[in-house]
C-alpha cells in the first residue's frame, strides 16, 4: 500500500517547514527454487527451473540460467534469486547426487556344451541378467548358447533408482571328438 511520511524541521530561529513523501510499499515476489531432489552421478546435466521465471541461479557448477553439470556424488545447495534491490528474494534447493551401485557379474569362465544349466549369481542380488541363452533370473544354458564366446550382462538398480551394469564372458567349449 501507500504510506505518507511527513518530515518536519524546525531551525534555530523557530521557523518550521515540512514536506510530505508518499512511499509505495511493494510486496516482493518470492523466489522458489523448487523441492529438494536426488539424481544419480551418471546424470550428465540438469536444467533447473525456478519460479517465477527469469531469475538467476548460483552455486558451484550451475550456470545463471540453471544448467547444472553433475561431477561427483554428495549434496549440493544451489540458490535461485528473483528481483532486485530491496525486492530481491532467494530460495535454496538441495540436490543429492547418489553414487551408482557397485555391480559384479562374476569372473569369466569356461564350460562344456553339455554341462547343463549354469546358475549365475550377481552382486548385489536382485538384478537382471541378459544376453544369449540366459534367463533374466540368471539361468545360462550352454547347449542353447552353442560353442563360442558369449557376453552376459548383469544389470542392477538400487533403492535410489541408480543403475549399473557389469558383464562377463562365458566360453562354451565343444565336446572332444572320440
Amino acid at each position: 500500500g501507500v504510506s505518507e511520511i511527513i518530515y518536519t524541521f524546525t531551525d534555530i530561529n523557530a521557523c518550521v517547514n515540512s514536506d510530505t513523501l508518499d512511499i509505495t510499499v511493494i510486496d516482493p515476489t518470492n523466489a522458489d527454487a523448487g523441492p529438494d531432489f536426488a539424481v544419480c552421478v551418471d546424470t550428465v546435466s540438469i536444467q533447473l527451473t525456478g519460479t517465477p521465471a527469469n531469475g538467476v541461479w548460483s552455486g558451484i557448477g550451475v550456470s545463471p540460467t540453471g544448467l547444472y553439470t553433475v561431477t561427483a556424488s554428495g549434496v549440493i545447495t544451489l540458490n535461485y534469486s528473483f528481483g532486485s534491490g530491496n525486492c530481491l528474494t532467494d530460495d535454496d534447493v538441495d540436490v543429492t547426487i547418489n553414487d551408482l551401485p557397485l555391480v559384479n557379474a562374476g569372473v569369466d569362465f569356461s564350460v562344456c556344451i553339455d554341462a547343463g544349466i549354469q546358475i549365475m549369481t550377481g552382486s548385489p542380488t536382485g538384478g537382471t541378467w541378459s544376453g544369449t541363452a540366459i534367463t533374466s533370473a540368471g539361468d545360462f544354458d550352454p547347449m542353447l548358447a552353442g560353442v563360442g564366446l558369449h557376453m552376459i550382462y548383469y544389470n542392477y538398480s538400487d533403492v535410489n533408482t541408480c543403475e549399473n551394469i557389469d558383464s562377463l564372458i562365458i566360453t562354451v567349449n565343444d565336446l572332444p571328438t572320440v
